[in-house]
Order: C-alpha cells, then sequence, then structure tokens
C-alpha cells in the first residue's frame, strides 16, 4: 500500500492551546547545561553572601546558607541538579570558611563533620524537595490530562461533521503531546489510504499504520521492524465496522511514558463520532 494523498487539517494554535496540559508545569525547556550553570550560579551568590556576614560577625551555622540553593534547585530542575548544588556548597564551604582558608584541606576534625553534615542534609532536603515538586507536577498533569480531555469530548458531542470531528481530534492530540498527529482512514475506491493532518506518511510508516489497522494493536514507532517510522499509531474501533488510525510523531527525546492512557480514550471518543457520521 502506498502513502495517499495528504490533507492539511487547519486547526488553529488557539485550538490546539485548549489541550496543553505540559505550559507552566516545570522548567524541562531549560537545556541541561543550563540548569547546571544556574546551580553554580546561586552556589557563588550563597557564597557571596556568606562571605559578607562572616566579613563583620562569625555566625553560627553558615554552612547552612548553601541549603538554600539545593532547594531552589531541586524545585526548578529536579534531583541530579539539587545534588549538584550540595556537592558544590560543600566543597565552597570547605573552601572559603574552614581553617586553613582558600584550601580543601581541613585542619580541624569538627569542620570536618560540620562539611560532611552540610552535605549530608543537603542531599536529604533535595531528595525529598525533588520528590514532593515531582509529585505535585504529576498531580496537576494528571488534572490538566482530565481537563482537557472533558474538553475535547464536549468539543466532539457538539460537532457537526466528520470532517469537523477529524480536525478536533488532530487539534487535541497535537495539543496533549506537542507533536505533529495524523488521522489514517484506510479502504479508499483507489486502495490508498486517506491521510488527513499536516504531515505527509512515508511508506514505511503506511505499512506500519496498516498493521495497526490489521492486528488492531497500537505499533510503536522507531521498533523493529517500523524502526523508521517517526509515528506511534494507535487503532480506532467502531461498532460500525469502519477503522481509523490515530498517528503522533513522538520527539524521540520527549516521548511520554506511557501515551497509551489518553490515547485510548480519544480513540474511543473519536470511534464514537466514526459511527455517527459513516454508519
Amino acid at each position: 500500500m502506498s502513502p495517499g494523498k495528504n490533507f492539511t487539517a487547519p486547526h488553529t494554535e488557539a485550538a490546539i492551546a485548549d489541550y496543553n496540559i505540559e505550559e507552566g508545569l516545570d522548567f524541562s525547556e531549560v537545556p541541561p547545561v543550563a540548569r547546571y550553570v544556574i546551580c553554580l550560579v546561586m552556589t557563588a551568590m550563597a557564597t557571596a553572601v556568606a562571605a559578607g556576614f562572616d566579613r563583620y560577625e562569625a555566625i553560627p551555622n553558615l554552612s547552612l546558607i548553601y541549603v538554600i540553593p539545593v532547594v531552589i534547585g531541586s524545585v526548578l530542575f529536579g534531583l541530579g541538579p539539587s545534588l549538584f548544588s550540595a556537592v558544590l556548597g560543600a566543597l565552597a564551604y570547605n573552601f572559603f570558611f574552614t581553617e586553613p582558608r582558600f584550601s580543601l584541606a581541613v585542619a580541624d576534625t569538627a569542620n570536618i563533620w560540620a562539611i560532611v553534615l552540610l552535605f549530608v542534609i543537603a542531599c536529604i532536603i533535595s531528595a525529598i524537595t525533588a520528590w514532593g515538586h515531582r509529585k505535585g507536577i504529576d498531580l496537576e498533569r494528571t488534572r490538566r490530562m482530565q481537563a482537557a480531555l472533558k474538553t475535547y469530548a464536549g468539543k466532539m458531542v457538539a460537532s457537526r461533521s466528520m470532517e469537523e470531528s477529524t480536525k478536533l481530534t488532530l487539534a487535541a492530540v497535537t495539543g496533549f503531546f506537542h507533536s505533529p498527529a495524523v488521522v489514517v482512514f484506510p479502504g479508499r475506491a483507489d486502495g490508498e489510504p486517506e491521510v488527513q493532518g499536516a504531515e505527509k506518511l512515508s511508506a514505511i510508516e503506511v505499512e506500519a499504520a496498516k498493521s495497526a489497522w490489521n492486528s488492531r494493536l497500537a505499533v510503536t514507532g522507531g521498533v523493529y521492524p517500523y524502526d523508521e517510522s517517526r509515528f506511534d499509531f494507535w487503532p480506532v474501533a467502531t461498532a460500525s465496522g469502519q477503522q481509523a488510525i490515530i498517528g503522533v510523531a513522538f520527539d524521540p527525546d520527549r516521548r511520554p511514558a506511557n501515551p497509551d492512557g489518553m490515547m485510548d480514550i480519544v480513540a474511543l471518543v473519536f470511534g464514537t463520532a466514526i459511527d455517527r457520521y459513516r454508519a
């Protein structure tokens, strides 16, 4: 089976934004190198503040100021950068504020325990804060997923044509995953599939879609025998026997851990629309 004609579904940015479940949840868009650089800068700022206090008055537990970059790093960037801040904080405190100063050597065993305690406290706080923040993000993402699916289902109920339902589905899937999406209808009179969406399918991607509707099972792109396919495909089963396939071209570096739950619901709602208009 060869690729069929490609039909662009002109969903607008506003329509896609209705289904956005990721915006504002975390700082995942910040490049990894930038995260560590920011943590380095925060630790340098903490050192400057600590030096200002230490210059005029001896303050007990001055090392605790290095916990601040650890907490901020864990909230914004996760466990790795916050642990990096913990290591930097322990080294900076040792280098600048323990005798002999400006050396990593430690003359007083009490200072060794202070440095170790600083590092242990920072690591514990880092782990707990990062875990709590991640759980909060997961809960907020679940809430947004439910709201987005409710919006999609409501618009599908109000849709008045197969074309409108297809466009709504494409906009919803694109908004959910921030990835290109297509809908494939097999079995046209000329033997070619009808592909709707902004992307043109390659021959191997058409074969992957064909496998999905023949097996009635999801087919993952980038995996043998469809390792050259950009798209994951999900079959849409209907009571009337009509079929469709929904494809999503995930970014390999940002593929969601388990998209099947949302796609199963989308397929169910879209299948109901197919029954309504093509029975």
